[in-house]
């Protein structure tokens, strides 16, 4: 009977090992952050708005705007994040809904043209425009790279442009900083790492001439590739107007020692 017993109890142990073996096998283990996929941006999609009104019989009022469309992206603090700079917070960033936002901006523009002419109207035609553009300029791993641009004309001398660069990081769903890629940030320091690098770059463009300033601080408007650091600074920042926006280029391999081992180690930088 206990050897009729034993053999039960091995005959039952025996089931039991082979179902959780089948079970091993069927269930996938859970992924670790650095298993998940990477966020398919290839669908990038956006919205174009061009239009125009005549506003009174000497002004023409001109609206053109495109914005991005990310149909993969979902975490909605980073969506936040990525369409702050074209004034723009919605429930949810479809298609649809970042086209209608669209138009109630141009609706504002044109209202606010009508508006500004109770206090002045030009006395010979012209045409006043507001103009934006959304880019995606680079995907580098984890990190994408979008551009706004903005420019237009309200009457006077001349019109205004702006040029932004944000960086975001669509695996921790986060704007990236200078403190993500710098760890020292001293201003004397970087002050002449700027100057130094503009003066080299500038050897054709002649902007070095149109200098407003003696030091060249640090922004938050820049973004990089796998060899360089940009900075961007727009009209009057730094340099006159007529000197367009500058660009300061400056190579991993003069800056090294100030990177981040975060950085580094994402951009694969030995």
């Amino acid at each position: 009977m206990k050897n009729i017993s034993a053999v039960l109890f091995l005959v039952i142990l025996s089931v039991i090992s082979c179902k959780k073996a089948e079970k091993s096998l069927v269930e996938k283990p859970e992924q670790s952050p650095e298993q998940i996929t990477k966020v398919d941006l290839s669908a990038t999609d956006s919205v174009k708005i061009v239009d125009s009104l005549r506003v009174s019989e000497n002004l023409t009022a001109g609206f053109k705007s495109t914005v991005l469309v990310f149909p993969n992206l979902s975490n909605k603090m980073l969506l936040d994040s990525i369409y702050a700079p074209v004034n723009m917070k919605l429930e949810q960033y479809s298609r649809e809904n970042i086209t209608t936002e669209l138009n109630t901006q141009k609706k504002a523009y044109y209202d606010g043209v009508k508006k500004s002419l109770e206090d002045w109207a030009p006395d010979f035609p012209q045409t006043w425009e507001q103009n934006s553009y959304m880019k995606m300029l680079s995907l580098l791993n984890d990190y994408i790279t979008v551009q706004y641009k903005a420019d237009g004309y309200t009457g006077g001398a001349h019109g205004y442009y702006n040029e932004l660069y944000r960086v975001y990081d669509v695996k921790t769903n986060k704007q990236i900083t200078l403190a993500d890629i710098l760890k020292v940030r001293d201003a004397k320091i970087w002050s002449r790492i700027l100057m130094d690098q503009f003066l080299k770059n500038d050897l054709e463009r002649g902007q070095a001439e149109m200098l407003l300033v003696k030091e060249i601080p640090l922004n938050d408007n820049f973004y990089f590739d796998q060899n360089n650091l940009y900075f961007l600074y727009n009209q009057y920042e730094i340099a006159a107007y007529a000197a367009g926006p500058v660009l300061i280029k400056i190579p991993y391999t003069e800056i090294k020692p100030f990177l981040t081992q975060d950085f580094r180690t994402k951009l694969n930088l030995k």
